[in-house]
């Protein structure tokens, strides 16, 4: 703790024309004493790139499942389902994430999080090879559990350890170092998908051997979490200490989440929380039942490169210091803006040719593939960019850290409620009535 001396006249005699003074404890600041080197372990950057290798490993690997569209499977009306189940258990568990990082502690909830990643593609493989199907269940009812802790891309403990962690010219490079993170995962992932089915150009499921790696690479991730720093343990650049102000009990932290509810800003970004992971559902049905194999595999690999080029423009332009921040922000909200309206009336206009054309089994050599193909790629920037916005919207509202979990958590509640009723959506309604909607 920080100490301050305090001069003045001692109320004993003074001797030999010395004044006594007295040393007073200053109150605790915001701030660290000045070191000259920080601990590797300890500095912002060594947290930035533990985070990335746990998204690298857990959301990272989820995500490069799902890009296949159905999680490699043939179908998509039972991975619609499980999801659905998933997400809709997310949205009871995320608003109380906060009591759990305040009896636990941000490192052992961020290894508990990522727990059920691995344990979900072990359920896709079992179903593609012994047509399993009871382990999917538990697997999206666990997972539900497990993600509202991570918060599934975005998310409580990673969101506090991205916003309050880093210095405030650090933070949007920060944000873009972890979600960067689940694109290359996604990427090396897509990779192998691609690698191991490479030569099937038909509709269908992907072969079951390539869930063997993704899994493998998943289970790493709680293991890599446990690398992380404590909050009080961070040296930041700047000296500012990691605000973290835990509540005393469960109780009172679970007071100060609903209370946190009531924020005029938190409320005016309902919509857009809403709006972040509502067309997940439509995305990943569009690419099962359209393409081939390896065409899912390739879009797979290649729209991890889109959203790592989204992701990085975004958190570069938020960092940037020539113009104000609420200029940045407004003109990043209005170009993320025009390229999701883009890519709508660019999805609407290939669904209704699909919708008339009725192809199966999409490949590569065929001229109908790059269409949809392309606008993937598209809508991976925008949403990688948009993402990268929203957090570094939220994490403008304040430096402390156990507000932020507060805010993010509801964040996700919110977020994870819209891809629930999403997924609900889809697998009642057809393919143009969805992305109609969605």
């Amino acid at each position: 703790m920080a100490t301050q001396l305090k001069s003045g006249s001692s109320k004993e005699d003074l001797k030999d024309g010395a004044v006594q003074t007295q040393v007073q404890a200053a109150p605790e600041t915001d701030y660290l004493p000045e070191v000259s080197t920080i601990p590797w372990n300890r500095s912002t950057k060594f947290q930035a790139a533990i985070v990335a290798g746990v998204f690298f490993c857990g959301p990272g690997m989820y995500s490069a499942l799902n890009a296949l569209g159905a999680g490699g499977l043939k179908s998509p009306h039972l991975v619609n389902i499980t999801s659905g189940i998933s997400y809709g258990l997310n949205v009871v568990f995320a608003l109380l994430t906060g009591v759990f990082v305040n009896v636990l502690g941000e490192r052992l909830v961020l290894s508990l999080g990522v727990v059920g990643f691995s344990i979900n593609g072990a359920s896709l493989y079992c179903n593609n090879k012994f047509q399993t199907t009871w382990l999917m269940y538990f697997a999206s009812a666990l997972q539900g559990f497990t993600t509202a802790l991570l918060c599934i891309g975005t998310r409580v403990v990673q969101a506090s350890i991205m916003l309050a962690y880093p210095e405030a010219d650090f933070k949007g490079k920060f944000i873009s170092i972890w979600y960067s993170s689940i694109a290359a995962g996604q990427s090396v992932g897509g990779a192998l998908a691609l690698g191991f089915n490479a030569e099937n150009q038909n509709a269908g499921a992907i072969t079951p051997i390539t869930y063997i790696p993704l899994i493998t690479i998943a289970a790493c991730g709680p293991f890599i979490a446990l690398l992380l720093s404590n909050p009080e343990k961070v040296i930041r650049r700047d000296g500012v200490k990691v605000q973290s102000k835990k509540q005393p009990n469960a109780l009172e932290e679970a007071k100060k989440v609903f209370s946190a509810l009531a924020r005029k800003e938190i409320i005016l970004l309902v919509p857009m929380f809403i709006f972040s992971q509502w067309f997940l559902s439509y995305k990943g049905t569009f690419t099962a039942v359209y393409h081939s194999v390896r065409g899912r595999a390739l879009t797979s690999f290649t729209s991890a490169f889109a959203g790592i080029a989204g992701t990085f423009a975004m958190g570069f332009f938020l960092d940037s210091p020539r113009l104000s921040r609420s200029t940045k922000f407004r003109w990043a909200f209005l170009g993320t803006y025009t390229l999701y309206s883009i890519v709508w009336i660019w999805y609407t206009v290939v669904q209704w040719y699909y919708a008339k054309t009725n192809p199966v089994g999409l490949d590569w050599t065929q001229s109908e593939f790059y269409a949809s193909f392309l606008l993937i790629l598209v809508d991976g920037f925008t949403d990688h960019a948009f993402q990268t916005f929203m957090y570094a919207l939220v994490g403008s509202l304040t430096e402390h850290i156990d507000e932020l979990e507060r805010y993010t958590g509801f964040m996700k509640a919110v977020n994870t409620g819209g891809a629930a009723l999403g997924y609900a959506v889809q697998t009642e309604w057809s393919m143009m009535g969805s992305e109609a909607l969605l």
